[in-house]
């Protein structure tokens, strides 16, 4: 089944999502890069894998924990997919996990996209990502803000790993690698897309990350 099923389900999903105004700051480039969202719940990735003008040509890059029916209850437990403090959280930790397990994963896994790891071997991530953007034209879809609780996230900080990619994209291609960020308002129903964030690579990246983070939050989150 695979991208077979991601293709019969597409149309369905489409017809109970929010149609969204996508604007545009500048004309894209077309050039591979990377779009950076907010991730409002499921609302984000839905949008980017559904709806996104460009998802043909694109990658979604999606933890590991929940692609798999044996990792994905420890992942939903610490991802807060709902209220730890609520009412129904005891009972919604023994019963979802199994019943959102036999389904979501198997749907996730239909999505194009690139599987997220941590650790040891975060590399594969960042490889495979690579190949992807040099040897295929593709981009990149990526979520960084860094969930806290049940539909909340840091407002200083963000999973800093994909920003390796623009240096070494740059050092294969002899081409930038840009870093798109995207805001979902949905009281708005827009996705705003922002001017295209650049790396120097006259500057090492550490002295750099600093800047990338603060422009990515600004981006995503307003």
């Amino acid at each position: 089944m695979g991208k077979r099923f991601f293709r019969l389900g597409s149309p369905v999903v489409r017809l109970f999502l929010p149609r969204l105004t996508w604007r545009w700051d500048v004309p894209f480039d077309g050039e591979p890069c990377i779009f950076v969202c907010n991730h409002e719940r499921a609302m984000g990735p839905l949008q980017m894998a559904i709806n996104f003008p460009l998802r043909e040509q694109s990658r979604i890059w999606i933890y590991d924990g929940p692609l798999h029916r044996e990792t994905f209850r420890a992942y939903v437990l610490q991802d807060h997919w709902w209220k730890e403090d609520g009412f129904l959280a005891p009972v919604l930790n023994v019963i979802l996990p199994p019943v959102l397990g036999a389904i979501v994963p198997p749907v996730l896994r239909s999505v194009p996209h690139v599987p997220v790891y941590h650790e040891a071997r975060a590399m594969r991530t960042i490889r495979e990502s690579l190949r992807i953007l040099r040897d295929e034209g593709q981009h990149m879809v990526i979520f960084p803000e860094i969930p806290t609780a049940f539909g909340a996230h840091e407002t200083e900080k963000i999973n800093e790993g994909f920003l390796c990619l623009m240096p070494m994209y740059e050092h294969a291609t002899g081409r930038p690698l840009r870093i798109w960020p995207m805001h979902m308002d949905l009281e708005k129903k827009e996705m705003h897309v922002k001017a295209p964030i650049s790396f120097d690579m006259a500057q090492s990246l550490p002295d750099q990350v600093p800047r990338l983070t603060r422009e990515v939050l600004d981006g995503i989150f307003t």
